[in-house]
């Protein structure tokens, strides 16, 4: 730990436990990483939150053409975006191209299904992360909106080219990066008190997060017949590293992490480190599993109870029943028809390792389902507004309803 640290905040749990399985390294540098924040991204909030208008629209220009277009009035920002501009020595954008088709191949169904059941079940079972977003105010009220602002930034990422530099993927992570240093600095302004969890959207919750899009979903797309050579889990992981780099996770949690085996590690050290579930661990899932439903609805053509039931047993199945029991996940009877799933999807997949003519045109598929997506959202999303809210916090809105 180091040596000017207070000590581990009382959300840790377990800490000799995980001593004895990770060694007292890694516990270390978890406990200090929880009581980290993003160090650049919270020095640049504060120089737009001082800034007024004219920091803003340097802001807008500096994401999208770079830290060379700004001057010297916005030092913290200039820092962010030439961080975020230097490649990491390891990246290598053709892998990048890979990661992303590999990604594109899942097709959209299951990467919604895997985004709510799997990856944000997941997510919200984090008290402390529960903790940060239900105080932003109206996620709750607003989950439909919210889960269709996080495929948003995920279907940005993804599209081909939208990591590279001022593409709309490349935006979106910085956008949500500075998005968590303004929630940080308004909790903090508000009396949040790191002795109980630490920083708000910590280091720590953050490459949790991570883990959220990479080893839970491709864990639970494997459960489900939707499984990846080496190959592919290796552009994959390449891929989601840079996506850390640029939402600004500390490299000493994700630098090494280069496939399943490395990510569970990392995310087993993290749960056996955290609290029980709790009341808004479960409000949370709840809400979430409701509005993926609407979500699925158009697409599988499905009657809506028999998609939430869906929803249901798709997140029991992934999580297991200890973890969904916590977060209060029905057993409906439709997870006994999962099997059948499963085997479509496996087939699916051989036949497309056999024919790449059918995967090429499966990406293509979801990149025009993921363009038309985007093209009838209305209004920007949390992330793309000034914070309008309460001290600064930022507030979902869904658009005004057409006349």
């Amino acid at each position: 730990m180091a040596p000017d640290l207070p000590p581990p905040p009382r959300s840790l749990v377990q800490l000799e436990a995980a001593r004895r399985r990770f060694g007292p390294g890694r516990v270390a540098l978890l406990t200090e990483m929880v009581q980290t924040g993003d160090p650049l991204a919270d020095a640049a909030t504060r120089e737009l939150r001082t800034g007024g208008e004219e920091a803003r629209r340097a802001s807008d220009l500096g994401l999208r053409h770079g830290a060379a277009f700004l001057d010297d009035r916005f030092p913290a920002l200039r820092a962010l975006l030439a961080a975020a501009e230097a490649d990491p020595p390891w990246l290598d954008r053709a892998r990048l191209a890979r990661g992303s088709e590999a990604y594109l191949a899942i097709g959209n169904v299951w990467i919604t299904l895997s985004l709510g059941p799997g990856s944000l079940t997941h997510t919200y079972s984090s008290p402390s992360i529960a903790r940060v977003l239900v105080r932003t105010g109206n996620l709750t009220r607003m989950a439909r909106r919210r889960i269709i602002e996080t495929g948003v930034w995920n279907i940005e990422t993804a599209l081909p080219g939208g990591l590279e530099r001022g593409a709309g993927g490349y935006v979106h992570n910085l956008q949500v990066r500075l998005l968590h240093a303004g929630v940080r600095a308004s909790l903090r302004a508000r009396g949040w008190d790191d002795r109980e969890t630490g920083a708000p959207i910590n280091q720590v919750e953050m490459a949790r997060t991570w883990l959220d899009f990479t080893y839970v979903p491709f864990r639970a797309l494997g459960a489900f017949g939707i499984s990846f050579s080496r190959a592919e889990l290796d552009d994959l992981y390449h891929f989601w590293r840079y996506v850390a780099h640029l939402l600004g996770v500390d490299p000493r949690l994700y630098g090494d992490v280069t496939d399943q085996a490395q990510a569970g590690e990392l995310l087993a050290l993290i749960n056996g480190t955290m609290e029980p579930a709790t009341d808004d661990t479960r409000q949370l899932t709840r809400e979430m599993l409701v509005a993926v439903a609407e979500l699925l609805q158009p697409s599988l053509r499905l009657p809506p109870p028999l998609i939430l039931d869906l929803t249901h047993a798709l997140a029991r199945q992934l999580h297991g029943d200890a973890l969904a029991d916590r977060l209060a996940i029905r057993r409906p009877p439709i997870r006994l028809a999962l099997p059948l799933l499963t085997l479509a999807n496996r087939l699916r997949r051989a036949h497309e390792r056999l024919w790449p003519r059918q995967r090429a045109r499966a990406i293509r598929a979801t990149v025009a389902y993921f363009r038309e997506q985007l093209a009838t959202l209305e209004g920007p999303t949390t992330y793309q507004r000034p914070a309008e809210g309460p001290g600064g916090l930022p507030v979902t809105q869904e658009p005004p309803a057409r006349p």
